[in-house]
């Protein structure tokens, strides 16, 4: 919310003195004043300012934060303790399946009815409030999935529909890094 905020306050900004920066000018121009011309200019610089501020963020900043989110949550991950429970009680066994996340951001993973992820896909972190996105081979989102932790204490948390008929039922299990 406060990058919200801030990216709102530098466009007012930068728009309310582009717009004095165009009027000063034209003005200057009209009056043939190099000085009102040399002030235009000046105050033009700000909007210039501004929006290489938000550029700067989002083609530089995000993705650099991205790009390193990708490489720490990277590596090779199993149900914990509680997961594990509940799989082997859905008739799962949940003993050998593993999610592999590849910081090229390709993933492979023992495919679990109800998780809703395909054997092989694609992965991104910056989803919404910081979700990582999969998706199939074709581009299709499949699933949204909360990380927490960092380094070697990573653990990623998908919904679990027990009842593929029952859209209510599901459960949260967790991943935890090998």
């Amino acid at each position: 919310m406060l990058e919200s905020l801030i990216f709102m306050f530098l466009i007012f900004v930068g728009g309310l003195f582009l717009t004095i920066s165009v009027i000063s000018l034209i003005v200057g121009i009209i009056k043939k004043s190099a000085k009102r011309i040399k002030v235009a200019l000046g105050i033009g610089i700000i909007p210039v300012l501004c929006l290489g501020l938000i550029a700067f963020w989002y083609f530089i900043s995000v993705p650099s934060y991205n790009k390193s989110e990708m490489e720490n949550f990277s590596g090779t991950y199993v149900p914990n303790v509680q997961a594990m429970e509940l799989l082997n009680e859905n008739g799962i066994n949940s003993n050998e399946l593993e999610l592999i996340l590849l910081s090229d951001g390709t993933y492979k993973f023992d495919v679990i009815e109800g998780i809703g992820l395909k054997k092989n896909g694609t992965w991104k972190t910056g989803g919404i409030d910081g979700m990582f996105e999969f998706y199939d081979k074709e581009g299709s989102l499949l699933q949204w999935v909360s990380p927490s932790g960092s380094g070697e204490n990573s653990r990623l948390s998908f919904k679990y529909q027990i009842d593929q008929g029952d859209w209510k039922n599901t459960e949260t299990i967790v991943f935890e890094k090998k």
